[in-house]
This record gives structure tokens, C-alpha cells and sequence, in this order.
């Protein structure tokens, strides 16, 4: 099962998001999210969050049209992370996040540190205009045109990267973060390999959709 959750940030356009979104996809908007699905006449199929941010308008127009309003008061989570804990007890295996970055810097790095917690169980990619970002997988392959750009960081600690297809290659080597990183490469071949042998690596790849 896929979900589709739309942060209160800068979300791409509606041409990214329209070829991204599945029928048959679980649609939620995190509390201010939910406005901006309410500005593109998107119908969720639930709004989560403190309710802080979205306004009284939507709230309203949502109900109107049945769809799921869980006002979750405490403050021991984000409103991102209220939507992952609902996707986790509706199965949701596979989750596209949009607007998860922004002009707030804290916002978008703690939106980072919130996907790093659940995606033991869910694969969590954050779509913005140009890019999908995601943690890796211990192997990671892919097609991937020649000469675009491709990024990749340890968070905090990627043990043992080794990557082909890039112009700058690793070879068994620790990306740190605050010591080492892996941005700003470029691809060189159709194909791009990454293996690292430990922590967590996250990688910002174009997904090519606009």
C-alpha cells in the first residue's frame, strides 16, 4: 500500500505531482498540508496533525466532503511523524512525501532525522521539483542518465561506500557527516551502482518528472 503525504512546505508542480500520484493511493495532508491540498482541489483521505496550522476553511471543507480529521494534540511529535505512525497501522509500505522542504532549515533537517526513524519499515522517498530523496538500501543500482548531478551523505555515518558509474568513485570509504561527504557528483555511465556496508546513507537522485 503507497501513501502520499503533503507536508506544509514548497511542493513541486502540479505536473511532478500528478504523474507521481497513484489511484489507488492513501492521500494525507499534515495539518498546513492540508491547505495546500484544499488550494489544488486534492480530496485526502485524511488530515492529521495539532491543527496549528491549517485553516478553518479547509478544515471545514474537508469534513464537508468525509474526509478523516485526526486532531492529535501532543507535542512529542511532528506532524510528519503523526502521519507515518497512522501509515505504519494502515500497512503502508511505501510512502512519497511532498513539500518536506522548505525555507526553514530546522523543518527540513528534522524531516530528514523523522524519515530516518521509520524507514526500517517503510520506504520514504521526499520529492521535490528536480529530486527524489531517500536512504539507500545496502545495494542500490539503478539507470540514470550521463552527467546529471547526484548526491549522497552520510547520516550521520555510511560505512564502506563503494559506488561505479559516477565521476568521483568510492572505494570502501566512510561518509561522515561533519567530515566527509559524497555531494556533488556526477554520473558518467548509463548506470549508477552504490553498496555500503553499514549505517545510513542518504541520496539525492533526479527523478526526471518535469
Amino acid at each position: 500500500m503507497q501513501a502520499s503525504i503533503f507536508l506544509n512546505g514548497k511542493l513541486p508542480s502540479r505536473k511532478v505531482i500528478k504523474k507521481l500520484l497513484e489511484a489507488d493511493s492513501l492521500i494525507i495532508g499534515a495539518d498546513g498540508g492540508g491547505n495546500l491540498l484544499h488550494k489544488m482541489n486534492i480530496i485526502p483521505g485524511a488530515v492529521i496533525g495539532d491543527m496549528d496550522s491549517i485553516s478553518t476553511d479547509s478544515i471545514a471543507f474537508f469534513r464537508k466532503s468525509g474526509v478523516k480529521v485526526l486532531h492529535l494534540r501532543e507535542q512529542e511529535t511532528t506532524d510528519f511523524e503523526k502521519c507515518l505512525m497512522f501509515c505504519c497501522k494502515k500497512g503502508v509500505n511505501k510512502a512519497l512525501v511532498f513539500g518536506a522542504t522548505s525555507m526553514r532549515p530546522d523543518h527540513t533537517l528534522n524531516n530528514f532525522s523523522v524519515m530516518k526513524r521509520y524507514k526500517s519499515g517503510m520506504a520514504i522517498s521526499l520529492i521535490t521539483e528536480e529530486y527524489e530523496i531517500f536512504f539507500a538500501e545496502k545495494h542500490l543500482e539503478f539507470s540514470y542518465p550521463n552527467g546529471e548531478n547526484f548526491s549522497m551523505l552520510g547520516m550521520p555515518v555510511a560505512r564502506s561506500v563503494t559506488t561505479s558509474g559516477l565521476q568521483y568513485r568510492l572505494k570502501n570509504e566512510d561518509l561522515i557527516f561533519g567530515e566527509k561527504e559524497g555531494s556533488l557528483n556526477k554520473s558518467v555511465s548509463d548506470t549508477v551502482i552504490v553498496n555500503h556496508k553499514g549505517g545510513d546513507l542518504l541520496v539525492f537522485r533526479k527523478h526526471f518528472l518535469n
